[in-house]
């Protein structure tokens, strides 16, 4: 299942068009400046200009997504990689990597893949985050049209952020909270390239960590 990656710069430059045509349809890993994805990663990275990797364009997100509803859905089923990115000056491996994964919506079920460590709790406009120093995970339900529609109500749709470049340092809850607000607007993306009828991330996240939820 693996996928070429297409490397792509995103350093904030708005591209000119000399005609009419049309402009292309804008790709998921596409995250000018202008953006409020643009602004939330560059705070994340702490860069103005990035380099960034797609492993999937939006047709092949959905495509993989759409498939992965067949999969067995007592378990979280296997990830769709979307991107990565990183300061331009970065060498290494080190990068904030997003993906994206349908889970039970028993939390036993999914605590069999529980983030390790010390967690920051999360409801962000009825979506629920965890999070610990490198990783973020957030998930809401995603109710898919027609012969998907089923499925998808037996799981939640899970986005998660790592971010090695983070892997080592002191990272501060202020770092915690910025990467969680990065993934809730590429979960959303998800959520619109996916057609949820739901519609479940259309307001503006508003991120604060919050008590850690009673069992």
């Amino acid at each position: 299942m693996a996928l070429t990656a297409i490397a792509l710069l995103s350093l904030g430059a708005s591209a000119c068009t000399a005609d009419d045509k049309a402009a292309p349809e804008k790709e998921f890993c596409d995250v000018p400046a202008s953006s409020a994805e643009g602004e939330a990663v560059r705070d994340v990275l702490k860069a103005d200009e990035l380099k960034s990797t797609a492993f999937a364009h939006t047709s092949d997100l959905v495509e993989g997504m759409q498939e992965r509803l067949g999969e067995d859905l007592s378990t979280p089923t296997s990830s769709q990689t979307t991107c990565s990115f990183a300061p331009r000056n970065t060498f290494g491996s080190k990068r904030l990597r997003i993906e994206f994964s349908w889970v039970p919506q028993d939390t036993e079920a999914r605590d069999v893949d529980k983030l390790p460590g010390k967690l920051s709790h999360y409801d962000v406009n009825g979506a629920t985050v965890e999070a610990n120093d490198l990783v973020s995970r957030l998930t809401v339900p995603c109710r898919m049209p027609g012969d998907l529609k089923k499925p998808s109500q037996k799981v939640l749709l899970q986005g998660q952020a790592s971010n090695t470049l983070l892997n080592g340092t002191d990272v501060q809850q202020k770092t915690v909270d910025q990467q969680v607000t990065f993934l809730y607007l590429m979960t959303r993306r998800a959520t619109d390239a996916l057609g949820c009828e739901n519609d479940p991330l259309a307001k503006r996240p508003v991120v604060k960590a919050s008590a850690e939820p009673s069992a």
